[in-house]
C-alpha cells in the first residue's frame, strides 16, 4: 500500500468514526428529550418523550369541582403540546445530524 492509499484510508477510517460518533450523541440527546408542560390552570402536568409519548402525568390535588370532561380536556391539550414541542425537539436533532452528515 502506498502512502497516497494509506492517507486516503485513514481518512476514510476518520470520516466514518466522526459519523459513527455523531449517530451516538443523536441517539443520546434523542433518547433524553423530555418536555414538562403543565396547564394554563395548573391542573394537570405532563411530560413527553422524543417520540411524543406521555410518560409521565400529575393531576393536582384540588379536582373534586373540575368535572371529567373538562379535565380529560385539559390532560389531552396538555399532552398534544408537549408532544408537539417534544417532536419539534427530535426534529432539530435529526436536522442537526443531516446537517453534519452532508457538511463532510
Amino acid at each position: 500500500m502506498t502512502a497516497a492509499h494509506a492517507t486516503a484510508l485513514d481518512a476514510l477510517v476518520g470520516a466514518a468514526r466522526e459519523r459513527l460518533d455523531a449517530l451516538h450523541e443523536a441517539n443520546e440527546r434523542l433518547d433524553g428529550i423530555r418536555v414538562r408542560l403543565t396547564s394554563p390552570n395548573g391542573l394537570v402536568t405532563v411530560v413527553a418523550d422524543g417520540s411524543g409519548a406521555m410518560v409521565e402525568l400529575e393531576l393536582a390535588e384540588n379536582l373534586g369541582s373540575v368535572a371529567a370532561h373538562a379535565l380529560a380536556s385539559t390532560i389531552t391539550a396538555a399532552a398534544a403540546q408537549a408532544a408537539a414541542a417534544a417532536l419539534d425537539q427530535r426534529e432539530a436533532i435529526l436536522q442537526s445530524l443531516q446537517g453534519s452528515f452532508t457538511d463532510s
